[in-house]
């Protein structure tokens, strides 16, 4: 099993969907998550926070990259039959239907 550290995560951010081309976020997400680190991981210890380092990826097409990613997706997946649902599955079961992808519903 793979074992990432903590700082590991912040070195590896990815902003996509539609909601992240605000302008000034990426450097916003920055600015909080450091600050929230120096509270929260450092509690106040300001010299440590020039090892710590993070990196936001704000990719030019980061708009549509969920709805690519759920394209890719349902190409690779298009053949088992047991990834899908039915519209008539659904109004028979409602979310009870992702039972049967092992989704537990309450």
């Amino acid at each position: 099993m793979l074992s990432l550290s903590r700082s590991e995560f912040y070195k590896h951010i990815v902003l996509s969907g539609g909601s992240t081309m605000y302008p000034g976020l990426p450097s916003r997400l920055e600015r909080e998550l450091k600050q929230l680190y120096l509270e929260r991981v450092l509690k106040g210890d300001v010299e440590k926070l020039s090892k710590f380092k993070i990196r936001i990826e704000d990719p030019p097409r980061r708009k549509h990259m969920v709805f690519l990613g759920g394209a890719v997706l349902a190409d690779i997946m298009k053949d088992k039959d047991n990834f899908w649902m039915t519209r008539q599955e659904y109004q028979e079961k409602g979310v009870r239907v992702l039972e049967k992808l092992g989704v537990t519903v309450r």
